[in-house]
């Protein structure tokens, strides 16, 4: 009987409850005459910024590095940069028989990238920024560290290659006409090729806190409190099969 191939997709997931929050916020500037007038603006508030982050990551002063236990574990900023918007002036600015006019002005922006490993700080530090001038929150990103994850992977890499093999000799029972017994012998793996990608179970959610504990978290009147999520770890398994 001639060998029957077949070509699947097995997926595996594991859940945990997030261990680091990242929050990435952006200094900005407005629309302004020139390039300095707009970095002036950015460098004042990228040092507001790292004023106020600053005594949530506290350094061991023998290593220089930041302490084990601090809420904000690392943080960075991408370079300031700049650019420049071209914009044509209102007609009723203008005479009927005179030519279009363009005004040029200048853009700045600095993104930090904060990782909390204290939710309670993420929420203080989250409010901070909502309130400073010239500072919007980008977005918040949720990750599991090196350990959980290596926890987790194994168990969701099994569920992937059970389920690849299973579709398999599903597969073998209707095209090969085997029974179910036949295709657990008879079903072999050839190729693997695994494939994995973090994705969250929800999307992060700000809410006004109250006085009260949610999660084991502290939160005072008119604090934001952002809505903790599950990283979901997802592995995919492309396998060649045999009968």
């Amino acid at each position: 009987m001639q060998k029957l191939e077949t070509s699947v997709t097995g997926t595996g997931t594991a859940m945990r409850r997030a261990e680091c929050g990242i929050l990435v916020v952006q200094a900005q500037s407005q629309q302004l005459p020139t390039p300095e007038e707009a970095s002036a603006v950015v460098t004042v508030t990228a040092n507001i910024l790292r004023d106020a982050i600053v005594p949530y990551c506290p350094q061991d002063e023998e290593t220089g590095r930041t302490k084990q236990d601090a809420a904000i574990s690392h943080y960075s900023m991408r370079t300031l940069d700049t650019s420049s918007q071209r914009e044509r002036r209102p007609t009723s600015e203008l005479r009927r028989d005179e030519a279009p006019k363009y005004d040029t002005t200048q853009y700045a922006r600095a993104e930090f990238n904060i990782q909390f490993s204290d939710f309670n700080a993420l929420d203080k530090l989250a409010t901070q920024c909502s309130a400073m001038e010239n500072v919007s929150i980008k977005s918040i990103g949720w990750k599991l560290t090196g350990a959980i994850l290596n926890s987790i992977e194994g168990g969701a890499r099994k569920c992937a290659a059970q389920n690849a093999l299973q579709r398999a000799r599903d597969y073998a029972e209707v095209f090969a006409d085997l029974s179910a017994e036949e295709a657990v012998t008879k079903v072999k793996a050839i190729h693997i090729n695994k494939d994995s990608y973090y994705q969250q179970s929800t999307k992060a959610q700000f809410l006004y806190g109250k006085r009260q504990r949610i999660q084991g978290r502290a939160v005072d009147r008119g604090e934001l409190l952002i809505e903790l999520e599950d990283v979901r770890l997802d592995i995919r398994v492309n396998g060649n099969f045999v009968v």
